[in-house]
């Protein structure tokens, strides 16, 4: 999510300042990917290594209540009758209802939020963020996807409480149903835009603003604050135009020199993996496309390969893991900080308890490994726990443990974790393909018995990566403990 920066706090924003520091996000159309989904990925990257996020399912709720935020600002918003059930990924510590980071309704909406991204100075200077009442991170999931029913009517709610009470900082948000896929941006308190993900391509983001040029004419495929262009030129953020186009960066986000070892590469990293042919050194400059089609057609694996980046290959100044370098200047995409990474699939095919699928990382990406669960499935009790202080239970600290011992000599031991978590993924993917055959035959018949079915394919999912995890973390700890005898061996006289 965020990282937070001296200037804010002078705006008053550290006393509740977000507990994550960054994200990677990846959009891809439905014409962009295998089998027809909309992709939607992003990395929470924590600003700690204890602090475990809850996959969790809340109920419906007949009767609207006043939503109060559990950060320290006054953020209040009255919630209507009839809230869905949904999927979120809270804080563990956040009340179930703190940093969501994602999930995906009953309506079949999909929500992941949020990218963190500054506004400039100057456009602060015009419209400053609402510090002690605006919406914050924290509160945007919670309150959008109980209500929300396509991913346009998303965007429209969150607009509306952007330009009536404000935002207190920065975001980046992306909206999905089975048919279409939303990306917004704020500017300053009170404005954003918000653009479609053309169908034959992709979108990536890293913690920059990056809608650049739109056409506010277009509104099928872009949306904004009323007054977006007209507060601009008012206050001397963007000159007037007759075209109808608006460069919204350029009027509102910030562009410095912690982007440029911070975000740029990142957004050039994956484009360079997804569309190798388009791959150019001027991307590294802050100004790559905001759309690109792939070389070829990107299945969900494909998209998490890229979110377990580490810049391998890029050479020692880049690649901090592999080199064993903590202190290069090159955020990677992938770091241990995580706290989680998603990739929800909406699919528009197959029955509604398999269409929509969340693929959860726990931890760091490079180093750990994507479980799927169908938006159906009963979600086991292990990946709704877990506190600050490890434990032998949650399945956070499952991965986590073997993520810690791996990075105590990464070169060593990271290639095994990843090599076996890769055949595993293979093997899940095959397993996922033929379920589902099965499954849409049980369910014509029998969706109670088809729900049976989901959850036991579910937890033969988990058990098949629980015990990996087992097996990788006891290797991996036996061939540490032989380490350490070998330097602290004592033999006597």
């Amino acid at each position: 999510m965020v990282i937070k920066k001296i200037a804010l706090a002078v705006l008053g924003l550290s006393c509740y300042a977000a507990s994550s520091f960054a994200c990677s996000t990846i959009i891809v159309g439905k014409q962009a990917s295998t089998d027809g989904s909309i992709i939607v990925a992003r990395n929470e990257d924590g600003d700690k290594g204890n602090h475990p996020v809850h996959y969790v399912r809340h109920p419906a709720i007949a009767k609207g209540f006043l939503f109060v935020s559990v950060q320290d600002n006054k953020f209040k918003y009255q919630m209507p009758d009839n809230l869905m059930s949904y999927t979120g990924m809270p804080d563990f510590d956040g009340k179930d209802h703190s940093y969501e980071e994602v999930g995906i309704n009953a309506a079949g909406v999909s929500m992941s939020a949020t990218e963190t991204i500054y506004s400039s100075d100057k456009a602060l200077k015009a419209d400053p963020y609402v510090a002690d009442t605006g919406i914050t991170e924290s509160e945007v999931t919670s309150i959008l996807l109980p209500q929300m029913k396509t991913a346009r009517q998303g965007v429209e709610l969150l607009g509306h409480i952007i330009e009536t009470t404000g935002a207190a900082e920065g975001f980046g948000i992306a909206f999905a149903d089975k048919n279409e896929v939303w990306y917004l941006e704020n500017g300053g308190g009170h404005h954003w835009v918000a653009v479609r993900i053309p169908e034959d391509s992709y979108f990536v983001s890293a913690n920059q603003g990056r809608i650049h040029e739109v056409n506010l004419n277009d509104a099928n495929n872009v949306m904004y604050s009323k007054d977006l262009a007209d507060f601009a030129v008012t206050h001397g953020l963007a000159q007037a135009r007759t075209d109808g186009q608006f460069n919204f960066f350029a009027a509102y986000t910030e562009d410095g020199a912690n982007d440029v070892t911070y975000n740029y590469r990142r957004v050039w990293t994956m484009q360079k993996l997804l569309t190798p042919s388009a791959a150019s050194n001027s991307f590294q400059d802050g100004n790559a496309p905001l759309f690109l089609k792939p070389d070829h057609k990107l299945s969900v694996v494909d998209v998490e390969t890229v979110l377990q980046n580490h810049y391998q290959g890029q050479g020692d100044q880049y690649d901090m893991y592999t080199t064993n370098n903590p202190t290069t200047k090159y955020r990677p995409i992938s770091v241990y900080r995580a706290q989680e990474s998603h990739a929800v699939q909406m699919r528009d095919n197959l029955p509604a308890p398999i269409a929509n699928i969340e693929n959860i990382n726990l931890g760091m990406t490079a180093l750990g490994i994507y479980v799927p669960f169908y938006q159906g499935a009963t979600i086991p009790a292990e990946y709704q726990l877990g506190t600050a202080d490890a434990d032998n239970v949650s399945a956070w600290w499952r991965f986590r443990k073997l993520q810690a011992l791996v990075m105590q000599d990464f070169p060593k031991y990271a290639p095994q974790v990843k090599d076996a978590y890769a055949k595993l993924t293979q093997s899940l993917q095959a397993q996922r393909a033929d379920f589902e055959a099965k499954y849409v035959k049980v369910y014509a018949k029998s969706p109670k018995q088809a729900q049976k079915m989901l959850d036991e394919f579910t937890r033969h999912t988990v058990s098949q990566v629980f015990d990996l995890t087992d097996q990788l973390t006891n290797s991996v700890m036996s061939q540490l403990s032989t380490d350490v005898s070998v330097k602290w061996l004592y033999e006597g006289a």
